[in-house]
């Protein structure tokens, strides 16, 4: 019997007693959500400050973590060693060290700008050691942040932002690694709000439900659209009212109130133009989706079901939060 990656996760966090997502249920009102936030030389343009400094209103009670990998440095081999090679080398770190530095100060200074608790926003440089996309995960994981943002300022689709290396292999080829949300960021357009929640009922549409509830019921002057697409060609009624029920359920346990959330189910074989035209006409801020990993392919893991490429080809002024 094949078991896939969602339910390897699903099982661990029944196992220790932890909410759909990964975090601990035990004083969950006390906790503030914990973001990492990896910048690389040129993040000053990123769109993941951007979008931060824009979707929260309440930005006091967030923590930030913003982490800068440089680059690898070369080796000195044994034979090569003398007091230049290894003052040469020293040199090169602490000038690295610094630039990384900048960077991190820069996006903080900015980050404070926009209203965060200087207290609530830390930088750290990390060494390079198994690749960028791998430490950033050793980092999310041993961390256990509630979410990694991820984002750029120059794309001309959402496409784009896997077009990068790093976010190609987080996304493509890391996905078995990953037990956190990721947050795709595109810049965000004036006058978006709210997020919108498409669920399926499967484990990760679970964990996404769970984590969209944590961190608004933390960031009031959001609402949660719950959104299905209901098949009857290949569903009864009762299964989308079920669906939809449940993730609700999920984010009234997480903490997030009745009165911020709105349930919507339509009728339709192409849950992408649904979607599309949904997010569209709300002008959500956020689209929300849990990925169960299945197919070969880039799009079919990233995406479920039959929600095609073309959605989030079109995707502009909004984030793209998903979960597997």
């Amino acid at each position: 019997m094949v078991v896939r990656v969602s339910e390897k996760i699903a099982r661990y966090v029944m196992a220790e007693g932890l909410s759909p997502s990964g975090r601990e249920k035990s004083g969950a009102d006390t906790l503030e959500p914990h973001l990492l936030v990896p910048l690389s030389k040129h993040s000053m343009a990123g769109a993941g400050l951007d979008f931060l400094s824009h979707f929260f209103r309440e930005k006091g009670s967030v923590r930030l973590t913003l982490m800068h990998i440089p680059p690898s440095q070369a080796a000195v081999w044994v034979e090569e060693r003398n007091y230049e090679s290894l003052d040469a080398l020293e040199a090169r770190s602490a000038m690295t060290e610094a630039r990384g530095r900048r960077v991190l100060d820069d996006a903080r200074r900015r980050l404070v700008a926009a209203g965060f608790d200087p207290e609530r926003v830390e930088g750290k440089v990390a060494p390079y050691q198994m690749g960028k996309a791998r430490d950033i995960i050793r980092e999310a994981r041993e961390g256990r942040y509630d979410a990694v943002v991820l984002g750029r300022r120059v794309q001309t689709s959402l496409e784009d932002v896997f077009d990068q290396s790093i976010c190609r292999e987080l996304v493509e080829s890391l996905t078995h690694a990953i037990s956190f949300p990721l947050w795709l960021c595109r810049l965000p357009e004036a006058g978006r709000r709210d997020v919108l929640l498409c669920v399926d009922g499967s484990n990760p549409s679970d964990r996404m439900a769970d984590h969209v509830g944590y961190m608004l019921a933390r960031s009031p002057g959001h609402t949660v659209t719950v959104f299905h697409v209901h098949d009857p060609s290949k569903s009864d009624p009762l299964d989308a009212d079920a669906i939809v029920n449940h993730a609700v359920e999920v984010l009234l346990d997480a903490g997030l109130p009745l009165n911020r959330i709105v349930q919507m189910v339509r009728r339709g074989s192409n849950p992408a133009r649904l979607i599309q035209e949904e997010y569209a006409e709300g002008r959500h801020a956020a689209v929300a989706i849990g990925s169960a990993g299945a197919g070969r392919g880039f799009w079919n893991r990233l995406l479920v079901g039959s929600v095609a490429r073309t959605l989030f080809k079109a995707l502009q002024g909004a984030a793209l939060w998903v979960c597997y």
